[in-house]
């Protein structure tokens, strides 16, 4: 998909977000685009599951559905940026890396360069194919490809994961409001993380400030296993929400 498609689609649905249903000419007007090419961005999103069109309007398709990887990039741009760039200085020369999947994640890869002898482990594709030009050994977890995330996952990503020793590991989570750790909205994530969380020498958790205001139903690893948490400047409440994490670290 092209950026422009990535970046209209994004604005898309951050207008359906602050609208509710819309008339898809107004929806049109708002964009500045054809009736034409909005119809044509509807239907890519109504196939991943993002939106739902009916009688000349478009809505939202709430509940446990993940917005693809190329949207979920254009929210909080810096924000993860420096959480990332940050979290990447606790990687050590020679040191096993595993990279989850995510739009976080994929910020502040520029970090890594003047690092040394790393081993990248990923499950996701846009990390890998990003690390390989920073001419790093890459271990891609395999298993069934997860299209909306561009991750892979599955008995075959955990059986692989299962054979390696983690020197860090960098996850990252879909929320974190009204929960005893961090959360994702794909039951398909579930194993993998938790198999992270048992086999990782250092579990560090990324996630921008606004994650503190998102809920997600399944958790994945709890607030008293992590390591490290990186994140934003955050308010009293949300540090009372991570209190138990040994080490939290705020980025301004």
């Amino acid at each position: 998909m092209s950026k422009k498609k990535e970046e209209r689609q994004y604005r898309i649905r951050a207008l359906l977000l602050e609208n509710g249903r819309m008339k898809t000419k107004d929806l049109a007007d708002a964009m500045g685009v054809t009736p034409e090419t909005l119809r044509a961005d509807l239907a890519i999103m109504e196939q991943s599951g993002l939106v739902i069109r009916e009688h000349g309007h478009a809505r939202l398709k709430m509940g446990l559905t993940e917005p693809p990887i190329s949207m979920r990039n254009q929210e909080n741009k810096e924000k993860k940026r420096r959480v990332m760039v940050h979290a990447f200085q606790l990687i050590e020369d020679g040191q096993v890396v595993f990279i989850d999947s995510g739009s976080t994640t994929l910020w502040g890869l520029d970090a890594l360069i003047g690092k040394k002898d790393l081993v990248i482990v990923t499950n996701s594709l846009l990390i890998a194919n990003e690390c390989t030009k920073l001419n790093f050994k890459i271990l891609m977890i395999g298993g069934f490809v997860f299209n909306n995330g561009m991750r892979t996952y599955g008995n075959f990503a955990t059986e692989m994961l299962d054979r390696l020793q983690i020197d860090i590991a960098f996850l990252g989570t879909d929320g974190m409001k009204d929960s005893s750790g961090i959360t994702t909205v794909n039951e398909n994530e579930m194993g993998l993380k938790r198999h992270l969380v048992s086999s990782s020498k250092k579990l560090v958790v990324v996630a921008d400030s606004s994650k503190f205001e998102e809920r997600a139903p399944f958790t994945c690893c709890r607030f008293s296993e992590i390591d490290v948490l990186v994140t934003n400047r955050l308010t009293q409440e949300q540090r009372k929400t991570v209190d138990i994490v040994p080490t939290v670290i705020e980025v301004d």
